[in-house]
């Protein structure tokens, strides 16, 4: 669809950055529906060059060749462009920024990694039917990516440049907890006012008004060995002490706080005959409130220490923080409200949900920056083995969300 096609479909809507109140007349919201439709297609060609690029977590060759096509795709619409390496493993994470002729700053936050490996296209390649599109990242978070370029696009092409800068971040290493990224993540949100996190909608159609953060916790036991047949009352077993503290750490989940702990990795023991003298568990902690990370770790060093089934028993317990949680805020439900109302707009529903899964989401609204996430396209099976894909029905309404919410936050000034 060519420039002057679009501007002629938003010759009523080119007043509405003056208008009153939050919504469009109905010709104005059928100009930006047709326009938004106008671009699945173009949507698709974005989404297949970057799938077709196998660009696994850590792998310089892919990361790179991803960089490169998305330069290229984001100076098409007009994008300046910076490169800034990841502070650890290999590429650079990409920075493209639109300035408009508003105040209001809205950083948009994807990711260039995924989790397949090198040569996933000879079993899994690009591959579309009448309602779904399937590929390795084509919703996690490729698909994401060429939204927020569609939604960019959209704008620029219908003279709508409201906002300050848009800034879209293309990060290394998302599904490797974003270690060589998360502090660029932190300091471009400080200099925005509201963060869309472009990762995947589930299949129902929703988008994130909160995550968990993340925690991990280790359990080491020391032991002694001994033959277990021969003089077993010599030994103190590790593997039975662990299997008791595990049992008894049960009671530092709390539910009504919304947070979990739940023990996913066990190691213990070398030989059916020898009584055990180390073993190891590890566990996945989800917390919403901060300050439960502090309680977790305390609390289950007072347990380990005052409560052990053998005398003989070495405990230890340590807890890693990893992605900070993402809590919803009273700005958090303004955003949910001006999305559910845009999507009205063009007869849809849309609903929210509360994730227990992390994303670069939880740096941005760490970093004090109100915060929506989801808002990539709507698929199913990101991380499964199963088949991974988009729905084709959904491609042209979420485009049409993204691109009115980035209007709508600038039309209201929308500040931390």
């Amino acid at each position: 669809m060519n420039k002057k096609a679009i501007r002629q479909m938003f010759m009523a809507f080119a007043v509405f950055a003056g208008a009153p109140g939050p919504t469009m007349s109905q010709e104005q919201t059928d100009a930006l529906d047709r326009a938004s439709k106008q671009l699945v297609e173009p949507f698709l060609q974005a989404t297949r060059k970057m799938v077709e690029i196998e660009s696994p977590s850590l792998d310089a060759t892919g990361i790179h060749a991803m960089e490169v096509e998305l330069e290229s795709q984001a100076r098409e619409i007009g994008a300046e462009i910076e490169l800034i390496p990841a502070s650890t493993g290999p590429g650079n994470n990409v920075v493209a920024r639109w300035r408009g002729q508003g105040k209001t700053n809205i950083l948009l936050v994807s990711h260039m990694d995924t989790v397949y490996p090198a040569g996933i296209l000879q079993t899994f390649p690009w591959r579309e039917e009448v309602s779904r599109i399937y590929g390795p990242g084509v919703l996690d978070d490729k698909g994401g990516i060429a939204m927020a370029l569609m939604a960019v696009r959209l704008l620029r092409e219908a003279g709508r440049d409201a906002y300050g800068t848009v800034t879209l971040l293309s990060t290394t290493d998302e599904e490797k907890q974003s270690a060589g990224s998360k502090e660029l993540i932190r300091s471009l949100a400080q200099e925005h006012d509201v963060a869309f996190v472009l990762e995947f909608g589930t299949p129902d159609d929703r988008i994130v008004l909160s995550r968990k953060g993340i925690g991990y916790f280790r359990l080491d036991v020391l032991g002694k060995a001994a033959h277990a047949g021969a003089e077993p009352e010599k030994g103190c077993n590790a593997v039975t002490e662990i299997a008791f503290q595990i049992l008894q750490m049960r009671q530092l989940e709390r539910p009504e706080l919304s947070t979990s702990f739940n023990f996913t990795i066990l190691n213990g023991g070398e030989r059916s005959n020898i009584i055990p003298a180390q073993a190891k568990a590890q566990a996945d902690v989800r917390v919403l409130d901060p300050s439960e990370f502090d309680r977790l770790e305390s609390d289950a060093a007072q347990l380990a220490a005052t409560k052990q089934l053998f005398a003989c028993s070495q405990v230890r317990t340590s807890l890693e923080r990893g992605r900070p949680p993402f809590p919803s805020t009273d700005k958090t439900a303004r955003l949910v409200e001006m999305a559910q109302g845009i999507y009205r707009e063009i007869d849809m529903d849309l609903r929210t949900e509360a994730s227990g899964a992390g994303t670069d989401g939880n740096y941005t609204a760490a970093a004090g920056t109100t915060t929506l996430d989801g808002l990539g396209p709507v698929g199913g099976g990101a991380h499964t083995a199963g088949e991974k894909y988009i729905e084709r029905a959904l491609i042209a309404p979420r485009i049409y969300l993204l691109a009115r919410l980035i209007e709508e936050v600038s039309r209201e000034s929308f500040s931390k």
